[in-house]
């Protein structure tokens, strides 16, 4: 083991001969390399040296269990008992109040797995984004490349595994939230099914499409990090390279991503891909409709009352969607089918897909713009409207920058992580 701890496996083996007090030492260590835009940009809820040692301290009987001593951080739209749920706003703790309960999610990190919470991750406002923007706590940065981006929503996560901060953080992805941030940011995550968590376990995004997760620094932690709470899982078979979906990415961005995902194992089948890229062709266009109508009545009891107090962007997606006609419901409704049944079928020929989840590598403010946007929600949305779990990942281009692979299973009976990341 380094002096400095850097995976899973070496922080567990520097808690349990370090102790806890120099645990949470190492961590406010890390912490002091983060100046101060990073950290209001990127994290929240950050305890204080007390109740961090402490938080070490309380885990110290569970040191040997699988992620025992091991810090990590919570996407600020997990809830805590007795304590105020941001999600990248500046009002939504004065609506809530203070949780009455755990999130699950955390709750099983901590208390079974033994791992030890050290503070909250910033997002896009309230996780409705790709970019990694937020006007109320600043954007948060690539952690690498001062002039990009992190990509969002879980923002603040990828950069924390990223800047190596803690080597995993639990994250959300209702549209590409995990999956776009871990491209740009060459790190690793995990999305859930949508089912997986009970109703109310995390402030929504847009009810029956969100997402819970994870984000880990590489393959191999995010399958010691997955294992901790999924236990087994089935192995993974040959895959389906779907490329862009007919997005039109730079040929050397597929190539990248292409070279990942047969490593991976997936292979190239022009008939079924060519079947995904025509049924999601419009997955850009339906996902505003049906994610926003439903996010827009999550937000409709203060959606006016706190106009000023919204990113406008922010107000302005979710002011069209309680707008959206049944009409326009429907024909994207029609969509979403259509892509479900698209899936189905690939399913009987491949274990999973592969696909690029970003068009390229991290973006400027400039580029982050509302065309950069559709052509992310192109690539993501699919997974998202079908409700599917996916490995998000990312290829290196030439340059050193990264863009994102993610692979698609068709549930979590058959979603093969474990197997899948071994080959990667």
């Amino acid at each position: 083991m380094s002096r400095h701890p850097e995976s899973v496996e070496d922080w567990r083996e520097f808690t349990l001969t370090r102790g806890p007090r120099m645990a949470a030492e190492e961590f406010l260590i890390r912490l002091g390399h983060v100046d101060g835009a990073e950290q209001r940009a990127a994290l929240c809820g950050l305890p204080d040296a007390r109740e961090l040692v402490r938080r070490f301290e309380t885990a110290w009987p569970r040191r040997e269990s699988s992620l025992g001593g091991v810090p990590f951080l919570t996407k600020d739209v997990y809830f805590r008992a007795g304590q105020t749920t941001g999600a990248g706003s500046r009002f939504l703790a004065e609506e809530l109040g203070p949780a009455a309960r755990d999130s699950t999610l955390p709750a099983a990190f901590r208390d079974d797995a033994g791992a030890v919470e050290c503070g909250r991750t910033q997002l896009n406002e309230f996780a409705l984004g790709l970019s990694g923007e937020n006007p109320h706590f600043g954007d948060c940065p690539h952690p690498f490349l001062a002039d990009r981006l992190s990509g969002g929503s879980s923002s603040g996560s990828a950069f924390a595994v990223a800047r190596g901060l803690v080597p995993f953080a639990l994250a959300s992805d209702t549209a590409g939230s995990i999956r776009v941030p871990c491209g740009h940011c060459g790190v690793w995550g995990l999305r859930l099914s949508p089912d997986v968590a009970p109703v109310g376990d995390m402030f929504p995004l847009s009810p029956g499409y969100d997402a819970q997760g994870w984000i880990a620094r590489t393959p191999r932690d995010l399958r010691q990090v997955s294992a901790a709470v999924l236990g087994e899982a089935p192995p993974a078979g040959k895959g389906l390279w779907a490329g862009d979906f007919g997005l039109g990415a730079a040929p050397e961005c597929l190539a990248a991503a292409r070279e990942t995902a047969t490593q991976a194992g997936a292979q190239e089948d022009r008939s079924a891909a060519e079947l995904l890229r025509m049924a999601c062709a419009g997955a850009a266009s339906a996902w505003p409709v049906i994610g926003a109508s439903s996010a827009a009545r999550v937000h409709a009891a203060w959606l006016d009352r706190r106009k000023a107090e919204y990113d406008p962007a922010v107000w302005r997606r979710l002011d069209a969607g309680r707008r959206r006609t049944p009409d326009e419901l429907r024909q994207a409704e029609a969509v979403r089918d259509r892509i479900v049944e698209a899936f189905r079928a690939v399913f009987r020929r491949a274990h999973f897909v592969a696909a690029l989840s970003t068009p390229g590598p991290a973006l400027t403010k400039k580029e982050a713009d509302e065309r950069a946007r559709s052509s992310l929600l192109a690539l993501n949305a699919p997974a998202a409207l079908a409700g599917l779990p996916v490995i998000a990942g990312h290829a290196r281009l030439s340059d050193g920058r990264t863009v994102g692979v993610q692979f698609i299973f068709p549930d979590m009976a058959n979603f093969g992580w474990d197997s899948l990341l071994t080959r990667l």
